[in-house]
């Protein structure tokens, strides 16, 4: 097996929880060479952890230094152009952290930038590679006529009760100059998206909860839709925001005439998170019930619901595997990069996800 020199570019919440330890752990893919974080104080304990060899404040300093093969994107969404642009002009492959961009211009500045390379781009959507996801897809009706509804509800407090008990270390020393860079570039690219500057409200709900809460329901959706041949539809057909922005809802038609329904709620004030997936169909009902995803090991519940005849409901609840969605992802992303697999959350269904997400966004608004 190919073992990859491995970079991860940011190493906040998820780079700490999770990418930075399953890079760590899959030795016999990845050497896990090289970090890139603005915090001195981060860089000195992961690279401590981790035996991390080269430490940076910037990328183009960890390129220049460390010969890698691939890299990881987890910094804040307003750098992914610029960072996965600059991965791929310096002949990388990139696992880039969803969602892809804030702006579609965003999307397709990196896709210029992986043709141009002939390199993988892969965006980090951890929940196709859960094998309670994979294991539903085998459960859905062939034909999409068949499904009824899809129903979305997630509550979400934060990540602060299920990151407690992980070593994590605050960034507090982030230069002031890197703070208004991704103020100024969050804001223009909000306003781009929006078509205007938003609300202090609109920003957190395009942000917050379009863009980086549902975008992980959108993913599991697109792909759901995509094994029972269709794509994701390009436009939602209603959206809503409330509570200041932290509740967000949207709706789609699909094509066999039945409707998508999402709701995210970001709720603070009770330790708990609940993301549920249901598909109604015709003859059965299949509900995937996601953790937080910063437990580990901690499987996704899968449940099937059909009519027993006499007998009445049957139901089956399946417990797939304990392995991580998280370490699957990246075993994925060095068959790819290896050309030992496909790209199977690829750039043009990330770019698909942006768009409807920013049509629920702008049906909220207008």
């Amino acid at each position: 097996m190919k073992r990859l020199r491995v970079g991860l570019v940011g190493a906040g919440l998820v780079g700490q929880a999770e990418h930075a330890f399953y890079l760590w752990e899959e030795r016999a893919r990845f050497d896990f060479v090289g970090l890139a974080d603005a915090s001195a104080a981060v860089r000195e304990a992961l690279g401590a952890r981790y035996g991390i060899q080269h430490l940076h404040a910037d990328l183009p300093s960890l390129i220049q230094a460390a010969k890698l093969d691939a890299l990881v994107i987890a910094a804040p969404d307003p750098f992914h152009p610029d960072l996965a642009a600059t991965a791929l002009d310096a002949g990388l492959h990139v696992l880039c952290e969803k969602p892809l961009s804030l702006t579609l211009s965003g999307c397709d500045r990196i896709k210029a930038a992986r043709d141009k390379a002939g390199r993988v781009l892969q965006v980090a959507y951890m929940k196709r590679h859960d094998p309670a996801y994979k294991k539903a897809l085998d459960l859905l009706p062939k034909m999409i006529d068949d499904v009824k509804l899809i129903s979305v509800e997630c509550n979400d407090p934060d990540q602060d009760p299920f990151v407690a008990h992980l070593p994590m270390t605050l960034p507090t020393d982030i230069p002031a100059a890197l703070k208004d860079q991704f103020k100024a570039a969050n804001t223009a690219q909000l306003a781009e998206s929006a078509t205007r500057t938003p609300s202090e409200a609109g920003a957190r709900a395009l942000s917050g909860g379009f863009l980086s809460s549902l975008v992980h329901d959108v993913g599991v959706v697109h792909g759901m839709l995509l094994h029972m041949g269709h794509d994701l539809p390009p436009q939602a057909s209603h959206g809503v925001f409330f509570d200041g922005g932290r509740g967000v809802q949207l709706a789609a038609d699909l094509p066999g005439g039945g409707r998508i329904s999402m709701t995210h709620l970001n709720l603070p004030g009770v330790p708990d998170y609940t993301e549920r997936i249901t598909i109604y169909c015709t003859d059965r009902i299949v509900e995937l019930t996601f953790p937080s995803p910063y437990l580990r090991h901690f499987p996704t519940k899968l449940t099937l619901r059909k009519d027993a005849g006499d007998k009445g409901l049957e139901t089956h609840e399946f417990r797939v595997s304990y392995e991580e969605a998280f370490r699957e992802q990246l075993r994925a992303f060095h068959a790819a990069a290896c050309g030992e697999g496909p790209v199977k959350t690829p750039l043009e269904q990330a770019r698909r996800d942006v768009e409807f997400l920013i049509s629920a966004y702008r049906k909220a608004e207008s």
